[in-house]
């Protein structure tokens, strides 16, 4: 009963996790990695961190499965969907075996249905596995240090774990190296003391993983240290990403369900604090992280989301507390005699993270752009920004149109694609006119390859990004229109004044490719696709 419990909120939050998976399409930093493989060698992502901070393991695996597979939107995902995958599992097994089963259902539930979680679980960017990394070394860490039995073992998967978690991320090593920084205070007061064991005990794991820390970050630091150093110095965090961090990571657009959920995280505290010597591993961890963050002053901390996703373990330990005080609450209850109380207290934060939650945009059908800012940017209602800047897109009137067509009967390409989601404006033109929005790619047709559009060729079989050049991949993504997307004014004021300029010239190469326009008006062109309109298009 009590794993069947568990199972069946586990399937939940995989349904949340999966659901429209394979339509997604890719937005925003999950094209650090691919822009690599577009216009770099290995030789060049091995050794630099990039200017856009790509992740190298997981940038490598991609070259890999270009060169062998065919790099898909799946082959780009699947290892953070594993990830988030196992840690709807693990952790709260985790729980169980220390506070006991409820607090470890309740627990799982705030885990599975998390939006934070369900993005990064989605997303192809490391953020899921190391924050399932963190932990694990955490853990491991500590039965090494506190066991003799399996010592060798949990070494090696502490050091490994550690310096994989590092690799993918550099702003993670401060939360990893907690554990050995914790234990090293007391080791050194016994050596003083002449116990010196402990201490050996500690090198014996420390050095070895230090050696294999610098062999995997020490080349890119060393060849490309201005990679991170062009990074540093840029912003700081204020009093709104401080504050909004508490929705980010909570889920919740509520400031009453975020003063809900601290007054049980308050509660439950203790009972987490007294799980030493994980607990305070964590803390440290995430107190050095954010030490690291506020010295290096990274891009975008002043933004919760960011803020949030750099201390992503902290959101971890916040559900955990906030699963602990529900459970003490149901508790004291229990002793009072008010058992009937007992199931409202324990279903209490789940309900009030439900009762507004930004799942209800995402979950709608269709919507393949879940990863979209307007989703993710920021979850308070007075707080997306990036909405906001989207609404000052132009909108032609024909995108309404389509809602006199049932629901998800047609797939609209729309070209040239803006790979930077506050420029692309396909969340509301789905939401408008209740059709799948892909982008339509124009390399082969109008442009050689380029950062921004994979070229046409067998490396990358995108199943979302429809090359309009080419009839097969158009056919296996069912497109039945096309839009082309005229330059619009760029609202935030950078780069070019006109968005799209580059690739104005492209509609021209549209128009020869599939006819004379449906619609047209000053701010798209829509095209019907025939079977008869790729006659002599490139082949693959």
């Amino acid at each position: 009963m009590r794993l069947a419990l568990l199972l069946a909120i586990f399937l939940v939050g995989a349904w949340l996790r999966l659901d429209q998976l394979p339509n997604q399409v890719l937005a925003n930093d999950e094209w650090h990695a691919l822009n690599q493989l577009i216009i770099a060698t290995p030789r060049d992502f091995l050794s630099s961190f990039g200017f856009s901070d790509h992740s190298i393991p997981l940038t490598l695996l991609y070259w890999f499965e270009a060169e062998r597979l065919g790099l898909s939107e799946w082959g780009m995902r699947w290892p953070m969907l594993a990830a988030g995958l196992i840690l709807l599992l693990l952790f709260p097994l985790w729980l169980a075996r220390w506070h006991g089963w409820r607090a470890a259902w309740l627990f799982a539930a705030l885990l599975a249905i998390s939006p934070l979680l369900i993005n990064y679980s989605r997303y192809a960017r490391p953020y899921a596995i190391t924050l399932l990394l963190g932990y694990v070394v955490h853990y491991a860490f500590w039965r090494y240090w506190t066991r003799t039995d399996g010592r060798l073992r949990s070494g090696l998967l502490y050091g490994v774990g550690a310096a994989l978690s590092a690799w993918l991320h550099l702003v993670s090593l401060p939360f990893v190296m907690a554990p050995l920084l914790l234990a090293g205070g007391p080791a050194w007061r016994q050596w003083k003391r002449g116990e010196g064991a402990p201490l050996r005990r500690l090198l014996a794991l420390g050095v070895p993983t230090g050696l294999l820390l610098a062999l995997l970050i020490g080349p890119p630091l060393l060849a490309d240290p201005a990679a991170l150093a062009n990074k540093a110095g840029r912003d700081l965090p204020g009093a709104d990403a401080f504050f909004g961090v508490w929705f980010t990571w909570l889920g919740t657009p509520s400031a009453a369900a975020v003063i809900g959920c601290l007054g049980l995280a308050l509660l439950g505290l203790p009972r987490l604090w007294r799980q030493e010597p994980l607990f305070k591993g964590a803390l440290l961890g995430l107190l050095l992280t954010l030490a690291m963050l506020l010295i290096a002053r990274p891009s975008w901390l002043y933004h919760p989301l960011a803020l949030g996703r750099y201390l992503l373990p902290a959101q971890v330990l916040l559900l955990a507390a906030v699963a602990l005080g529900a459970d003490r609450l149901a508790a004291a209850l229990e002793r009072k005699g008010a058992r009937w109380a007992v199931p409202p207290v324990l279903l209490l934060p789940l309900l009030i993270l439900l009762l507004r939650t930004p799942l209800a945009d995402t979950l709608r059908h269709p919507n393949s752009h879940t990863l979209h800012s307007v989703f993710q940017d920021d979850y308070r209602q007075d707080g997306r920004r990036e909405r906001y800047l989207v609404r000052d897109i132009p909108l032609s009137p024909w995108w309404a149109t389509l809602r006199q067509r049932p629901a998800a009967s047609v797939t609209i390409a729309v070209a040239p694609l803006q790979n930077y989601s506050p420029r692309w404006d396909a969340p509301r033109w789905e939401r408008l006119g209740r059709q799948r929005v892909v982008p339509g790619l124009l390399a082969g047709l109008c442009l050689d390859a380029r950062a921004g559009e994979p070229p046409l060729n067998r490396r990358f079989a995108f199943r979302n990004m429809p090359h309009l050049a080419d009839d097969a991949e158009i056919e296996a993504a069912k497109v039945g229109l096309v839009v082309f997307q005229k330059p619009f004014p760029d609202v935030r004021g950078s780069g070019s004044p006109w968005v799209g300029a580059d690739r104005a010239h492209c509609l021209g190469a549209v128009r020869a490719r599939f006819g004379g326009p449906l619609y047209e008006d000053d701010k798209i062109a829509v095209f019907a696709v025939r079977r008869s309109a790729a006659s002599g298009v490139h082949a693959r």
